[in-house]
């Protein structure tokens, strides 16, 4: 099951996060896994960059495997802005990211991960559109 929590103000497609992940997850074979993503402010994800990976910065998405997957809409959306896209786009995008991470993988350990996760982030951003 696939929980979205939106503790921002801002108004955000709850239902096309949850459709984005669920693809995700299915494409895994990991449908039967229970998610919650989080919404929160930049204030909020800033706090959570900075305690968890020293960057005095807010970030679009941090993933705790087994808890949580936290993004920041805000930071969503000036992301979008910067490389021209929709902000429905890089939310899938970072959707698709979370959830890749939330399953263990890590595009940080090593070239040959990064390349398997940025193949999977291709393929799921395409099946989304």
């Amino acid at each position: 099951m696939v929980v979205v929590n939106n503790l921002t103000t801002l108004r955000v497609d709850n239902n096309f996060i949850k459709k984005t992940a669920e693809m995700v997850l299915f494409g895994e074979k990991k449908s039967n896994q229970d998610i919650s993503l989080v919404l929160v402010s930049s204030d909020k994800m800033q706090a959570l960059n900075q305690q968890y990976r020293r960057k005095n910065k807010p970030t679009d998405v941090l993933t705790f495997p087994e808890l949580d997957i936290v993004i920041c809409p805000k930071v969503v959306k000036e992301n979008a802005q910067a490389a021209q896209t929709t902000f429905k786009d890089e939310l899938a995008r970072v959707v698709i990211h979370g959830v890749l991470h939330w399953l263990d993988y890590d595009h940080e350990i090593g070239e040959k991960e990064a390349e398997a996760m940025s193949n999977k982030e291709a393929k799921y951003f395409k099946k989304n559109q």
